[in-house]
């Protein structure tokens, strides 16, 4: 399971960039915010996350008192989530695990969580034929009644289209609009295949799960692609909290915003 990914040469700089940025903190703190439900009760749950990055989220919901095993296909994410917990005091530090995909049926045979979560459009790398396959694998390790917390990127986001309208790129500007794979640059040697899903057509992907929940994230809240921007405009910035925190709820919206927040449940028989 220790085989090269694409995302290796993102790992290094992966939090800088992103987890620790303006625009990743204000992201992650609502998808943290649409997990919290379940996360809150009295039982401690069996959680797995799939495509985890540098560990924030496995962290995270493990400060909620949950015993959370998370993976990632990069062996290099892998690595830095472990430094994360260690130097982090958490009552169930998280178990990391290099494995992809492809491999988590085999990886957790026998097991089975009270929930699976892939934040941050992980499941965008994943192409409609493939999406098939690991769609029976989440349900597979999913108990009766358990839920899989998914955040993909939005198909219509507003902040790209109205963006790069203006630059006169109208290529850029509907790049998620196609049905087809978009080619996107991870370095300047490396690129990844990307596929933009409308929620109608990943729900169809994971049935019978039921979407019980979709909510924005990034509404207000611009793409990553505008963190220097931002940075330089801190009061725009709060302006745009204070209007994620107004808007998001509002899931009429939900595909035009930078990511979607889905929530589905698998039966419980």
């Amino acid at each position: 399971m220790s085989r090269a990914s694409t995302f290796d040469v993102l790992a290094a700089d992966y939090d800088a960039v992103f987890t620790e940025s303006l625009i990743g903190q204000a992201q992650r703190r609502i998808t943290h915010k649409w997990l919290r439900p379940l996360l809150s009760g009295q039982t401690v749950l069996q959680l797995l996350e799939i495509n985890c990055g540098t560990g924030a989220d496995a962290c995270w919901m493990a400060e909620q008192g949950h015993y959370v095993t998370a993976t990632d296909g990069s062996a290099a994410m892998i690595f830095k989530a472990q430094q994360r917990t260690a130097i982090t005091a958490l009552p169930h530090a998280p178990v990391f695990q290099t494995c992809s995909f492809d491999e988590l049926q085999t990886a957790f045979q026998g097991r089975r969580f009270d929930c699976i979560v892939s934040n941050f459009a992980g499941l965008n790398c994943v192409s409609p034929a493939a999406m098939k396959d690991l769609s029976v694998q989440l349900q597979s390790l999913l108990k009766p009644g358990g839920y899989l917390a998914i955040v993909l990127f939005g198909k219509y986001c507003w902040w790209d289209t109205l963006y790069y309208l203006f630059k006169a790129r109208p290529a850029q500007a509907f790049r998620r609009w196609t049905n087809k794979e978009v080619l996107v640059p991870l370095s300047p040697t490396v690129k990844q295949p990307v596929y933009y899903y409308s929620v109608k057509t990943f729900t169809r992907f994971l049935s019978p799960l039921q979407l019980i929940r979709k909510k924005p994230v990034g509404l207000c809240i611009p793409p990553s692609w505008l963190e220097l921007y931002i940075q330089q405009h801190p009061r725009f910035f709060q302006t745009l909290v204070k209007g994620e925190d107004i808007l998001g709820s509002m899931t009429l919206f939900a595909s035009l915003a930078d990511h979607v927040f889905l929530l589905f449940k698998k039966e419980l028989t």
